[in-house]
């Protein structure tokens, strides 16, 4: 396994662990609530952005050969 796959993996236990605190009804207000969901749609973004950024790379790099 590569770094990135670990990278990515660590982005999805988050997400999937921020998920189960929302479905679980852990937030404590609507504030708390948005933070969470906030937290979500960053950690969905910055996985998004990785992955489309190692398949560039990767890409580059089967072209050049």
């Amino acid at each position: 396994m590569e770094i990135w796959d670990e990278v990515i993996q660590e982005f999805n236990e988050e997400i999937q662990k921020l998920r189960l605190t929302i479905s679980g009804g852990a937030a404590e207000d609507y504030a708390h609530y948005r933070q969470l969901v906030g937290s979500i749609q960053g950690l969905t973004w910055a996985r998004g952005n990785l992955t489309d950024i190692i398949k560039k790379r990767a890409y580059a790099e089967e072209e050049e050969e």
